[in-house]
């Protein structure tokens, strides 16, 4: 008599405790590489949003001002809560036109106490360049926008001079 002596072989499915743990492990390392670059893209966006709208406004306040001519009330920008960073208002008079909100977190917004155009598009009371500072968290990434005494505002990536 002979014993039946077949191996029955047994094909695996799946994975192993040890090859999930060695690719979490890897997919740890991954992210920990990315995550940093992440941050700063992210960082990086914030920023140029914020250029966006204050550029935006500052459009549309000149364009706003040149548009109403002969009405004597000008139209002025002003920092809500006497920062820049957490909003801006546009106004004519006693009338809102805009409000913007916070900028986002990990950027810094400095500029002019109040910015004011007159009924010719131009900044008010001045003869020099108006300058608005943008710059991140970290102060790796920085912008300029700046207003020449006629109102235009160009923006740049480069720091304020001072």
């Amino acid at each position: 008599m002979h014993a039946h002596l077949s191996r029955t072989r047994h094909v695996s499915r799946g994975f192993t405790l040890i090859e999930l743990m060695i690719t979490v492990a890897v997919l740890a390392v991954l992210v920990a590489i990315a995550a940093p670059s992440f941050r700063e893209i992210l960082e990086s966006q914030r920023m140029r949003a914020a250029a966006f709208d204050l550029m935006a406004d500052l459009t549309l306040a000149r364009n706003e001002a040149l548009k109403r001519g002969n009405i004597p009330a000008p139209v002025t920008l002003t920092p809500a809560s006497a920062n820049w960073v957490e909003g801006w208002s546009m106004t004519v008079g006693t009338e809102v036109l805009s409000q913007r909100n916070k900028v986002g977190s990990g950027v810094t917004l400095i500029g002019p106490a109040t910015l004011t155009f007159d009924r010719n598009g131009r900044v008010s009371n001045t003869t020099d360049v108006t300058r608005f500072s943008l710059t991140n968290t970290s102060g790796k990434r920085k912008r300029c926008i700046s207003l020449d005494p006629s109102g235009r505002p160009k923006s740049s990536t480069t720091e304020c001079p001072a």
